[in-house]
């Protein structure tokens, strides 16, 4: 898979800007708006989720299986679609996934019990991986020289005004309607794209694709899967049940073995080559820490503020505003002057200063109390997010840059998987310690006698392991990432 095709950005040489095809804009319009719908679907759905459960009377398990069972697939699949992409064409599959997503969505929308809405939003995860392998893939056959700088530009400042303006569209949503039109808000997006892509897309192949790994996407799915499980299940089954230690040799087991496949394959899923390169490896390693610590976190919080302080939707999402505000302007704000070393291991310590700050709270206090927490949380996302971008570009040779970018992407998304399973394991289990089912509601507009302390425990443990978990990411980017790449 060519660097250039697969993701977009050419690193190596200076091409003047050239017109490449009539519908170079539209292909630029309709790779934004699918990257629109995407990220809105992660931000708007946390603040969603604590209603879609009490509304749905879904347990703690089925609000953790809402975000993982989107984040696992798309995790799981993203590299394979990628070079399945490559073969039959980048247009192609985008159009697919744009009308698979819509479907899913629908679905979402009119699922009648968490179960089936859970079904859903992996199939949603499916269309995601679909999306997100080939939506760069098409600007870097559309655009080229400065031009292409500025459609990335375009791109990148879509994926920050998704993230910045998520909860308050979720709460908009959530105060004038019902919570199913968090997902039907997507078909007439979706209908657009489908029109734009149809109309001005030109399709584009790689013309040395590698090869599927079939084996590889077995073995990694299967331990990761098996891992998010035990961590949401364990608490109401123990931790020492022979089911949930049986998950988690298999998880062991399914992961060596899947190192074992990819050490010996010809066309790997994960280039376990690119590991050997420290900053490569460090930079991973803040990717994961930055989604694991926070976007976990964000479930609970939100779970708090409307079960807690019993705000609706829009007043939930308009205190995490300050995190994603923040985040935007740092991300626009940062410069490759610095070290990425110094800026990543900022970042995340940023990350847990903030989370540490949080574990202030008691039930009685306002949110503001919060804030400064809040702020360093959205310094350290908007920080983290394009420096490990560059780095991961900087680093990989011209022909690994696809699976580089690829192999970032699947960190990301396993770390979002985990840390929701594994926060909500510490959340889960501060319940159970307290005498209380695992199982109690996270929304409701009945009194929470004797719950509120709980549960603002229950909160401030969650802070803590996600501060743990930056904290050592934070140690990862600042041993592994060397000052400079060339270093």
């Amino acid at each position: 898979m060519s660097a250039t095709r697969a993701t977009g950005i050419d690193m190596h040489e200076d091409v003047p800007a050239v017109r490449v095809g009539r519908g170079r804009w539209g292909t630029l319009a309709a790779v934004c708006l699918a990257q629109l719908v995407l990220m809105l679907d992660v931000t708007v759905v946390i603040v969603a989720l604590p209603s879609v459960a009490g509304y749905l009377g879904g347990s703690l398990s089925s609000l953790q299986l809402i975000i993982d069972g989107y984040a696992l697939t798309l995790a799981a699949l993203l590299l394979n679609v990628g070079a399945l992409a490559d073969r039959i064409g980048h247009r192609r599959v985008f159009l697919a996934g744009l009308a698979w997503f819509g479907a899913a969505s629908a679905l979402c929308g009119a699922a009648p019990s968490a179960t089936l809405l859970v079904a859903a939003r992996a199939l949603q995860g499916i269309a995601a991986a679909m999306l997100f392998s080939t939506g760069l893939a098409m600007l870097g056959a559309a655009y080229t020289g400065t031009d292409r700088a500025k459609a990335l530009g375009a791109f990148g400042a879509v994926f920050g005004a998704a993230v910045a303006l998520g909860p308050l569209v979720g709460g908009a949503i959530l105060e004038i309607g019902s919570w199913r039109w968090i997902f039907y808000a997507n078909l007439p997006v979706i209908a657009v794209a489908i029109g734009i892509t149809i109309r001005y897309a030109s399709e584009s192949t790689d013309p040395n694709p590698r090869g599927l790994d079939l084996p590889g996407q077995v073995a990694f799915t299967v331990a990761i899967a098996a891992l998010v499980t035990a961590l949401i299940k364990g608490p109401d089954w123990g931790w020492s049940s022979p089911v949930t230690l049986g998950l988690a040799a298999l998880a062991v087991i399914s992961l060596g073995l899947f190192w074992a496949i990819e050490t010996r394959s010809r066309a790997p899923m994960f280039d376990l080559g690119l590991l050997r390169n420290r900053t490569f490896t460090g930079a991973a390693c803040a990717a994961f820490a930055t989604s694991a610590s926070l976007f976990g976190m964000f479930v609970y919080l939100t779970a708090w503020f409307q079960r807690v302080q019993r705000l609706d939707g829009l007043h939930a999402g308009l205190r995490l505003l300050p995190v994603t505000i923040v985040a935007f302007v740092a991300a626009a704000r940062s410069s490759s002057r610095i070290s990425p070393r110094i800026v990543l291991a900022l970042a995340l310590s940023s990350s847990t200063a903030g989370l540490l700050q949080m574990t202030t709270l008691a039930p009685t206090d306002q949110w503001t109390v919060i804030l400064p927490g809040l702020v360093l949380c959205g310094l350290g996302f908007g920080l983290a997010n394009p420096t490990v971008a560059a780095v991961t570009l900087t680093v990989a040779p011209p022909d690994r840059a696809a699976t580089a970018v690829g192999m970032n992407s699947t960190f990301r998304q396993v770390g979002v998987a985990s840390g929701v399973a594994a926060l909500g394991a510490v959340f889960n289990t501060a319940l159970d310690r307290a005498g209380h089912a695992t199982r109690v509601p996270l929304i409701g507009s009945h009194p929470l006698p004797g719950l509120q302390k709980v549960f603002t425990t229950g909160l401030g443990r969650v802070f803590v392991a996600g501060a743990a978990i930056a904290f050592l990411g934070a140690l990862a980017a600042g041993t592994l990432v060397r000052r400079s790449p060339g270093d």
